[in-house]
């Protein structure tokens, strides 16, 4: 699928057939990130798997700001004729929270995976300050260096070819695009007093080790979003749609597949 942005060309990679489902990355991720996810909703699942701007396939420059996100996955959603479900990791979680603030309409579902919906606060805001001066002068290296054990549960560190498959992903991203993501997080807004008025089927999905957007702050989403569920991964840290690929994809799987109607469904 393909749709402008900025008036340039970006490409959204696709898989499978049936409902649509999009699934967002996260921080200093690509699209990538979602492979073995993909692969598995596959067969049953019309699976789009978009890089955000500045990175990838989407080759126009990140404004640096959440609502600049969800303005790009609703021009995706735009494209696709029928209300899709959206899964978001940690970043790519608040920007499918702006989504829904923004464009309600286009969403059939919505899966918030390893994210949270408090902002930072100051210590955070500092800290992000800190890692978009590190980017900026010294590139994704040092970023990927402090990055990998944080996004990793114990076990999953110790998986020599993940690590490296993570690294990868973090290292070809642009110093600017990083930077810009950084800000994006750094002056989100806070989401919770959205989360008791989301309409939408909402699944919470987070790795029972996850240490940056711990259990906790699942658990406090879940409470506040009507009606939502909420799945814990076992074994898996922050980066659970790359560590237990399998289990995300089943909790994915059997969610979309009871809320989103296949489009020779739907209505003509």
């Amino acid at each position: 699928m393909d749709i402008l942005w900025k008036d340039q060309p970006a490409r959204i990679r696709e898989m499978g057939t049936g409902a649509p489902v999009v699934l967002v990355h996260g921080y200093p991720l690509d699209g990538a990130m979602w492979s073995g996810v993909a692969r598995a909703l596959m067969p049953r699942f019309r699976v789009l798997k978009p890089d955000l701007p500045g990175r990838g396939d989407t080759p126009a420059p990140a404004g640096g700001t959440m609502e600049e996100y969800a303005d790009f996955i609703e021009a995706i959603l735009q494209g696709l004729g029928t209300p899709a479900g959206v899964a978001g990791f940690s970043m790519g979680g608040y920007a499918a929270l702006a989504l829904a603030r923004r464009h309600p309409a286009s969403l059939g579902a919505l899966a918030l995976v390893d994210t949270r919906a408090q902002p930072d606060d100051d210590a955070g805001r500092a800290k992000r300050d800190e890692a978009i001066a590190t980017a900026r002068s010294a590139g994704l290296a040092p970023i990927a260096d402090a990055m990998v054990p944080k996004l990793l549960s114990p076990a999953s560190a110790g998986n020599r070819d993940l690590v490296e498959r993570v690294r990868r992903i973090i290292l070809r991203q642009k110093p600017e695009t990083a930077a810009a993501d950084l800000a994006a997080m750094r002056d989100r807004s806070d989401s919770r007093p959205d989360l008791a008025s989301l309409s939408v089927p909402t699944l919470v999905v987070v790795g029972a080790e996850d240490a940056l957007t711990p259990p906790a702050d699942s658990e406090a989403m879940a409470s506040s979003i009507r009606g939502s569920r909420l799945t814990t991964i076992p074994g898996a840290g922050h980066l659970a749609p790359m560590e237990r690929p399998g289990a995300v994809a089943a909790a994915l799987s059997e969610f979309f597949g009871g809320t989103l109607r296949p489009p020779d469904a739907l209505p003509a």
